[in-house]
Parts: C-alpha cells; sequence; structure tokens
C-alpha cells in the first residue's frame, strides 16, 4: 500500500513539473508588464521588416529607411497611419525600442544616438560611440529611420539590428512593426593589378573592362557595354586618387580621355619630350577597346616602376565607384 502511495505521489509531482512554462503564451493569464520590465516579443512574421544595409568602404552615405515607404504593412499590423505613429510616440501611445531577438524581449535602453537612436557593437549590442559599428536614428521630421556607421569603417563590419514601433497599451507590445537592419560595410570594388609595359616610347598595356566584370556589376549596377556608354558621356569619370585616399575631382583630362602623371603620381600635362618633361606614364579610357590604356612616356628608364592609384566614379552619386590600384613595371 505504501508503494502505491509512493507511485502517486511522483506521479503527482512529474504533472506539477510539466505543466510548469516560462513560455508567456502558454499562460492562462496574461503577465501585465510594469514600467521596468522588458515584454517579450510575440512572434508574428508578418510584422517583420528586413532592410539590408550595405556600405563601401573609405565613401561611406547613410541609408534611409521611409516609413511611408511601409505605410500598408503599418496600418495592417498597428491599425494606424505613419503620422498616427509618429504622433503616439509623443503621447506615450506608441514606444520606439531596441529588440533583443536572442533573449525575445524589447529592449528598453535609453538613447545612445541623439535622442532618437542608438549605437550598436560588433555583437549587435546596443553601446555608445565609443564601440559603436552602426547606429539607427529615428528623424521624425522625415518620417524615416536613418542608418549610419562610422566614415573610417573597414571591410568586413557586418552586424544585424533590431527596432520596432508598438501600441503600449499598458500591458505588452504585442500590436508592433518591427525593422531588422543588417549592416554591411564591403569592398567589391577595389582593383589590385600587377601591369608591365613593353619597352619603347609611347608602348602601353591593355587593361579590358570585361576583367572587371564583377566590380563593374556589383558596384555600379551595370553591364559592362552599359558601364561603357557612361564613360562615352562622362556619367562616368575617372579620377586621381591622392596618397591621403581622397580624390582630385576638379582636375581636367589631359589625356584623351585620361591623365599623364609624374614620377609621384602628380596630374602633368602632355609633352613630346616626355620623361624629360616630367611625364611618366598616362591613363587612358578608350571605350571603342571597351577598356583602358596603361602606357609610357619617352625616355622612361627599363626596370623603373611607380603604382597608379585612380577610380572610375559616377560624378553624381559618389558612392558608386571602382577603384584601381596597378603596380606598373616598365619593361
Amino acid at each position: 500500500m505504501k508503494k502505491n502511495i509512493l507511485y502517486i505521489a511522483m506521479a503527482c509531482l512529474a504533472l506539477g513539473f510539466t505543466a510548469c512554462s516560462d513560455d508567456p503564451e502558454d499562460a492562462v493569464e496574461k503577465h501585465v508588464y510594469g514600467p521596468e520590465e522588458a515584454p517579450y516579443l510575440r512572434a508574428d512574421a508578418g510584422a517583420n521588416i528586413t532592410y539590408n544595409a550595405e556600405f563601401r568602404k573609405g565613401h561611406v552615405v547613410p541609408k534611409t529607411i521611409y516609413l511611408k515607404d511601409y505605410a500598408e504593412q503599418i496600418q495592417t499590423k498597428m491599425k494606424m497611419t505613419v503620422d498616427d505613429m509618429l504622433a503616439g510616440l509623443e503621447t506615450g501611445k506608441v514606444v520606439f525600442y531596441n529588440i533583443n531577438t536572442a533573449r525575445g524581449i524589447w529592449n528598453k535602453a535609453a538613447a545612445t544616438k541623439g535622442s532618437n537612436g542608438w549605437w550598436y557593437n560588433a555583437s549587435g549590442l546596443v553601446s555608445d560611440a565609443s564601440t559603436g559599428v552602426a547606429s539607427i536614428e529615428l528623424d521624425k521630421a522625415k518620417k524615416a529611420l536613418i542608418l549610419t556607421v562610422p566614415e573610417e569603417s573597414a571591410a568586413g563590419v557586418s552586424v544585424a539590428a533590431n527596432v520596432g514601433f508598438a501600441i503600449d497599451n499598458g500591458k505588452d507590445y504585442d500590436d508592433y512593426i518591427r525593422f531588422n537592419v543588417n549592416f554591411a560595410v564591403t569592398d567589391p570594388g577595389t582593383i589590385i593589378r600587377d601591369i608591365s609595359i613593353p619597352d619603347g616610347d609611347y608602348n602601353y598595356a591593355e587593361l579590358s573592362f570585361a576583367s572587371c566584370e564583377n566590380a563593374i556589376s556589383a558596384c555600379f549596377g551595370l553591364s559592362v557595354a552599359d558601364f561603357n556608354s557612361a564613360l562615352e558621356v562622362d556619367d562616368i569619370m575617372m579620377y586621381i586618387v591622392k596618397d591621403d585616399g581622397s580624390w582630385i575631382t576638379d582636375a581636367s583630362y589631359t589625356a584623351s580621355p585620361g591623365y599623364w602623371m609624374d614620377v609621384k603620381n602628380v596630374i602633368t600635362n602632355w609633352s613630346a619630350d616626355g620623361y624629360k618633361a616630367g611625364n611618366f606614364y598616362f591613363l587612358e579610357t578608350h571605350t571603342e577597346d571597351v577598356g583602358m590604356r596603361i602606357g609610357r612616356a619617352p625616355a622612361v628608364p627599363s626596370g623603373s616602376g611607380v603604382k597608379a592609384h585612380f577610380v572610375y566614379a559616377d560624378k553624381n552619386d559618389f558612392s558608386k565607384y571602382i577603384e584601381f590600384v596597378l603596380n606598373i613595371t616598365f619593361e
């Protein structure tokens, strides 16, 4: 008899353990969260907006997510317009916070960028500017989220951050819209080549744009043919890169089209005297050959060399460019 009572007691104890759950959605009555508590994140795939923010190393330009572009989704999930949602931030009806995806909760951390934004470290956690590698900030006037990375960011930065707007009904944040932002700093358009130029005045080596097809596609979103056409009408221009990494954007072409350069990589003018007059080599775009020529001035000493550093860039959008570093040897 005692044995039967023991078995019954053990069975009741086991049932008691299995009835307990930490999942808020398993509770008979939902927990009401206080001001200092972090509400759980109710799973809702339809409320999630993914945005990939890719930045170019060396020429970082902020990205903008316009909330109006997601007005329909906001209306569906929060039952309000974008304007109503932003107005709700002022009254406290709506909150704008981070989301801790690892723990499945909202993060009420205070702003670390301006009054409506945060910096994130390399692990995607809220941080300050000293350790931040990316940031999200709400611009109420523009009705937009502004995404940035530091200007000096190196290629290879990759971090995800999640922010969301939610209705604060006094007990949970179940009605919300969430932005999952994937930050990346890339360097898809740096082309490093060794170039050997045959002996003889004005001799040159050729570099075809077809050999740069992947970089052209990644950086401009153009085919090689369309890239070549843009060069023909000067929508894309060649700019010399100085030692400090800045571009010379106010110099006129001194070759056709392109530049004559001296041994210190300073732009020079054409001269029939070549090396004696200071010219060392030239960089020329040749759209008829769908490529460029890298050539030597007269009397350049055989065995000498130089590093050419330049870009082809969209003259109206400097975030679109490919960069060339050519190690030139004169045979």
